[in-house]
C-alpha cells in the first residue's frame, strides 16, 4: 500500500472527509508522507568547487530516533547555518 501526500491529507481534513483523529492514526500506521522539501546548503572548498555537508546514521533505516539522536541533529542544523551557504546559481 502507497502513503498519501501530506498535501492531500491536509486537503482531506479542511473539506471535512477525514478527521483529525483518522489523521493520527493514519501517521502512526506510517501511511501519510512527510514533506521533504528542504534548503541545500554548502560550503566552497579551496578550489572554489561547493560541496554539500551530509549527516545520516548508517544502520537507522526502519528505526525511531532517539532523543539523543534528535538533539544531536539540532545541532547539526544550528552548525549548517552557521558554517555553509545557499546556493543561487548552478556554477
Amino acid at each position: 500500500m502507497g502513503k498519501i501526500s501530506q498535501k492531500d491529507t491536509d486537503a482531506l481534513v479542511n473539506s471535512g472527509v477525514l478527521s483529525k483523529r483518522a489523521l493520527t492514526e493514519m501517521e502512526n500506521k506510517n501511511l501519510v508522507a512527510k514533506n521533504k522539501s528542504s534548503i541545500r546548503r554548502f560550503m566552497k572548498t579551496a578550489d572554489g568547487k561547493f560541496v554539500e555537508p551530509s549527516l545520516y546514521f548508517r544502520g537507522a533505516k526502519g528505526t525511531k530516533p532517539s532523543k539523543k539522536m534528535t538533539e544531536f541533529t539540532t545541532e547539526y542544523q544550528k552548525l549548517l547555518e552557521k558554517y555553509t551557504t545557499t546556493k543561487t546559481n548552478n556554477k
